[in-house]
């Protein structure tokens, strides 16, 4: 086995051209079909498979109400305006997390209030929660990043103890169970995406779930006029049937009928995802300068993203950025984490930014350090997530990495430039990948 490293003139440790390794989504006939279905009906009855689908949601994941959206995002929205998160209030958020999970409580004319994640899961703290709470605090925003579900027991438990509401940014899972319990219903709202990326891509959707008929029928009221005359007779928001709040959230008809394909094939569609990354896990967490990230006993997770940290102080204070170049010129499709951390972004430090529902000066008040966060995010390791590609490529990757390691004292004086793009990949078309 040749060991020398392909930046310092050795061969390449991935050899494998899978053209379709990280093909994502993948439709087949029945998904053309289900569209061209909806098509040709008529009188406008194609908007009944919302209902459908609504429908399937609530049996696969056992709630009461279910709501789809046109996006992960606005059911967000629509989830702190249920909850009744308005001007004053605020609400402890993830800033490891993308901006749909923070953004729309500045909708809510909410504050945001960031905590620290846990290193070993990468989701958010259920310890600095509790430091967070404030008497303004209305709601908590977790983030079962990457499909892992977060630790739901300790999340609640500080919820009821001081009066608070959850809710699940479920966008990174579908499947994954806390304790025998479907992520999404052990909050009091569950929020899904069915983006293009995620791991039941209708190209874009979401859909807001619950077991509290009050949170579902003020998430009507905001965004969803056209089910409002449905309401039960005693509701106070029949009455707005003819303007709803404002909002026009509902799903568009095609993206639910692929949903419901992709519901049926969610299992299969994902199977060899899941297999090339367990693999992944076990061989990368042997190697020296690499810790996985662990799945506890009690959970069941998805993978919709693949995160690993790098330790540089076990290859002898190796810069990261060195090793991703290494790894790269291996062949290895890997880069820094591509989240940006919320806490840090101008609209939530800046004064008088103009955005037209901020009713605040200043959002964050003080300058705001998240140190955990941040050591953590500088660690972060990136990598695709195998949906079609065959395991011995996934081997090719796992002897990369170990190539690299052991040979981490020759990478000291090497000279790199930009390691942002991806090894033989166009980047002009690899747009698609980066959207949430």
């Amino acid at each position: 086995m040749n060991n020398k490293i392909a930046i310092l003139g050795g061969s390449r440790a991935v050899t494998l051209k899978e053209e379709n390794a990280f093909t994502w989504p993948q439709y087949s006939q029945e998904e053309f079909d289900a569209v061209k279905r909806v098509m040709l009906m008529p009188n406008y009855s194609f908007y009944e498979e919302a209902y459908l689908l609504e429908k399937e949601i609530k049996e696969f994941l056992g709630v009461k109400y279910a709501l789809p959206h046109n996006n992960g995002t606005s059911s967000i929205h629509s989830a702190l305006f249920a909850v009744g998160v308005t001007l004053g209030d605020e609400v402890i958020v993830p800033s490891y997390t993308y901006w749909a999970t923070v953004m729309p409580v500045l909708a809510c004319n909410g504050t945001p209030v960031f905590a620290e994640s846990d290193p070993n899961s990468l989701n958010i703290a259920p310890i600095d929660i509790e430091r967070r709470i404030s008497p303004q605090t209305k709601a908590i925003v977790v983030v079962h990043l990457c499909g892992l579900p977060c630790n739901m027991d300790e999340i609640m438990f500080i919820a009821g103890k001081y009066n608070l509401k959850v809710i699940e940014d479920c966008a990174h899972c579908h499947d994954a169970e806390y304790k025998g319990r479907k992520i999404g219903t052990i909050g009091d709202i569950g929020c899904f995406s069915y983006q293009a990326t995620k791991l039941m891509p209708g190209i874009e959707g979401g859909i807001m779930v619950t077991n509290n008929r009050e949170y579902y029928e003020r998430a009507v009221a905001l965004g969803h006029y056209e089910r409002l005359p449905g309401l039960e007779q005693e509701s106070m928001y029949r009455k707005y049937q003819y303007t709803c709040f404002g909002y026009k959230y509902r799903i568009h008809p095609f993206s639910a009928a692929i949903v419901r394909v992709q519901l049926k094939k969610y299992d299969a569609l994902n199977r060899q995802r899941k297999e090339n990354l367990k693999h992944l896990d076990e061989e990368l967490n042997k190697i020296n300068g690499l810790e996985t990230i662990k799945t506890p006993a009690e959970v069941k997770r998805n993978y919709y993203c693949y995160r690993v940290k790098y330790k540089t102080e076990e290859l002898n204070g190796l810069e990261i950025e060195k090793f991703i170049a290494a790894l790269q010129a291996e062949g290895i499709d890997v880069e820094k984490e591509r989240y940006m951390l919320m806490h840090q972004q101008p609209v939530f430090n800046e004064e008088n930014n103009g955005f037209p529902w901020v009713q605040r000066s200043k959002i964050i008040t003080k300058s705001l350090s998240l140190p955990v966060t941040e050591k953590l995010y500088r660690q972060i390791l990136s990598l695709p997530t195998f949906p079609q590609a065959s395991l011995k490529l996934v081997k090719q990757y796992v002897e990369g990495f170990r190539k690299v390691a052991e040979n981490a004292d020759l990478l000291t004086n090497i000279k790199i430039g930009n390691i942002n793009r991806k090894p033989d990949m166009d980047w002009s078309k690899m747009q698609m990948s980066k959207i949430r």
